[in-house]
């Protein structure tokens, strides 16, 4: 990415090394700060684009420290772009993630230039999704969730939880790649939109899925 705007990023882990390696691994992204909580970022507040949130987070003392889904929702209500950076796979807790407000997921096992250029779409005002959930996507449009598909965009979404390539779709709809990753673009939007109206409970419901593992309360919460 040399010669090219590097996007503007903080991070919020409590590992030493992601939040020390990301500087030097990933010269796609221009790393302005490091916190290893949520509190000591919003305390700064640093100029960035967009927000990397590890998801389980342990604070230095006895006090529990804002993690989970309750981080990604008190950072996106703040006006913060979240990218949540995470091994978490449990599907129920990715969309918990965008129904809080996340922009995107990214798992930390992926390649470091695929969370450059992550980073690169959530401040562009894309919508990153992992692979689990663009099939989490299709069936949701195939059972009716998402109404307001296009029949193109139905037909980039199945081709891509398949794990077609946007050349591949091209080619075969005889389209460019980039207005098949348009169709995909939209698709992401209006996916991460119904998300956000619907609770994973919700979802769980309509398609079945595994009961969520994390819950959005703010741990430092008195219990129900």
């Amino acid at each position: 990415m040399t010669g090219e705007p590097r996007v503007r990023v903080a991070a919020i882990d409590d590992d030493t090394l992601i939040r020390d390696g990301l500087r030097v691994l990933v010269p796609g992204l221009d790393v302005v700060a490091a916190y290893r909580d949520v509190d000591g970022f919003l305390a700064v507040r640093p100029r960035v684009e967009v927000v990397l949130l590890d998801l389980t987070l342990t604070g230095t003392g006895t006090d529990p420290v804002l993690q989970g889904t309750g981080a990604v929702a008190a950072l996106a209500a703040d006006g913060w772009r979240v990218l949540v950076y995470t091994n978490e796979r449990r599907r129920a807790v990715l969309v918990a993630c965008l129904n809080a407000g996340a922009r995107g997921v990214v798992h930390k096992a992926e390649p470091l230039p695929v969370l450059a250029g992550a980073a690169a779409d959530v401040a562009a005002g894309r919508i990153v999704i992992t692979q689990a959930l663009t099939g989490l996507a299709e069936l949701a449009g195939r059972r009716g969730r998402l109404p307001g598909l296009s029949p193109r965009e139905r037909e980039v979404l199945a081709a891509r939880a398949r794990g077609e390539s946007f050349r591949g779709i091209a080619r075969r709809l005889f389209i460019t790649e980039k207005t098949a990753s348009g169709y995909m673009d939209q698709v992401k939007h209006k996916f991460a939109a119904y998300l956000r109206e619907h609770s994973p409970a919700d979802l769980e419901r309509a398609l079945g899925l595994e009961p969520a593992g994390l819950t959005d309360r703010d741990p430092r919460d008195p219990p129900p």
